[in-house]
């Protein structure tokens, strides 16, 4: 399994900007997410389902209530303490994560 452990990035979108806190953990050989957003409040709840691994590519997919069918694409590639990355949010187009880190 790839990218195990605390990370952060910044977003920038029309609605948002700021640092998130991703921590991927391994449940029994699947991947288990939990996403912080320190400062933001409402954070939705969300699934992520379809989670695949290419390398030092980690991709898969999330879902939102609020955004009824339609999906939310991720992807991240890992390099040692780094990592690049971008989410595809309908409506709002592609947003690049920026200055991927690991924290712990």
């Amino acid at each position: 399994m790839i990218g195990i452990g605390k990370w952060t990035g910044e977003i920038e979108t029309s609605v948002m900007s700021g640092s998130a806190i991703v921590e991927i953990k391994d449940n029994n050989g699947e991947y288990d997410f939990n996403i912080t957003v320190p400062g933001a409040k409402n954070i939705p709840d969300f699934t992520v389902f379809d989670v695949r691994e290419n390398g030092n590519c980690l991709s898969g997919k999330a879902k939102i209530p609020a955004l009824g069918t339609l999906t939310i694409e991720i992807s991240a590639e890992f390099s040692g303490d780094t990592f690049t990355g971008k989410i595809k949010i309908p409506f709002l187009g592609t947003v690049p994560i920026k200055n991927g880190r690991r924290i712990d």
